[in-house]
């Protein structure tokens, strides 16, 4: 039985513990107090395109600190939280009291770029190892997980070249608990699979208020968006790293032909987040571009608008 630790009891973090409580995980989890309290309290539900699925709260331990964990071993512990909190997150690790064996692996489940590189900071970099998710989970509730959208298996991987046999107790856990999940020698193709995907989608369905099938509807929202993703494969490329497509030509075709149409009805992560007047990820994404492009004097126009734009809705909502 693996023993699991899932740090950030949002959307994501409810939704991975959900499928890992169905394989017979021993899970616990660290959330915000409310949080901890409903599922506590009535345990943790799931409904969705996957089948319904109910876990009692005797089924699982639940902390309102990374403090309160108890010192034991775990085999994995998940990062769940949102990339703005990487750093603070790291820092509670360095000191925290629960056990950090080398045996255990740190696997970032988490938006954007650059979020190994700030873990690497408090963990070595052997115990990292990173996830792709291309699924959409929200929570109508504090203890129940709603997932609204699947388009590909998780991936799991590493970015500085780890042995990945390790991983694979955990992928198999996933599939054993429903979820569709495969160890991969390409987890930074992925990640930047995944940025070329968000960027031009995440900011923009906030700031215009639409599901990303919208966005892909309007020929000026897609001109808008080639414009983004053209600006992702030139400093992408700047970076020294690729991804699955060659240019920004052979990715759009398949962004418009098969990405969008699985996802059309998502609404982004950063209007879930505007809407409920919290930060956004916007720096950990299209910020990553506009840093990155700055570094290295390529001039990302689309990005940085996208950036700005989010960045003004933001700081009207306080954050």
């Amino acid at each position: 039985m693996l023993k699991v630790l899932i740090i950030g009891a949002g959307a994501v973090g409810l939704g991975l513990a959900s499928f890992l409580l169905k394989s017979g995980c021993r899970i616990s989890l660290v959330g915000r107090e409310p949080t901890v309290n409903a599922l506590a309290g009535y345990g943790l539900y799931r409904v969705g395109i996957f089948d319904d699925f109910y876990s009692p709260p005797e089924s699982f331990a639940v902390f309102s600190t990374l403090q309160a964990v108890p010192s034991e071993q775990f085999d994995f512990v998940l990062v769940c939280v949102k990339s703005f909190d990487t750093e603070i997150l790291g820092q509670q690790i360095k000191i925290s009291t629960f056990q950090k064996s080398s045996s255990a692996k740190f696997v970032l489940c988490q938006n954007g770029w650059g979020n190994a590189e700030i873990f690497s900071k408090f963990v070595p970099q052997e115990n990292i190892f990173s996830a792709r998710i291309i699924t959409g989970f929200t929570c109508p509730e504090r203890n129940k997980v709603d997932v609204t959208v699947h388009a590909e298996p998780l991936h799991l991987g590493s970015l500085y070249g780890e042995d990945l046999e390790g991983l694979m107790p955990l992928a198999q856990a996933f599939r054993e608990g429903g979820m569709p999940s495969v160890v991969t020698q390409d987890i930074s193709k992925d990640l930047w699979a995944k940025m070329l995907y968000n960027c031009p989608l995440n900011a923009l369905g906030a700031l215009l208020e639409v599901s990303y099938g919208l966005l892909g509807e309007n020929k000026n929202t897609r001109k808008i968006m080639e414009i983004i993703v053209n600006e992702v494969f030139s400093v992408m490329h700047a970076m020294g790293y690729g991804t699955h497509w060659n240019n920004s030509k052979s990715y759009l075709e398949d962004f418009y032909g098969k990405l969008l149409p699985s996802t059309y009805d998502h609404e982004s992560s950063m209007l879930q987040d505007l809407r409920a007047g919290k930060m956004t990820e916007i720096e950990a994404i299209n910020g990553v571009i506009v840093l990155e492009g700055e570094k290295r004097n390529i001039l990302v126009p689309g990005n940085s608008m996208i950036r700005n734009l989010l960045q003004f809705l933001q700081g009207r909502s306080g954050k």
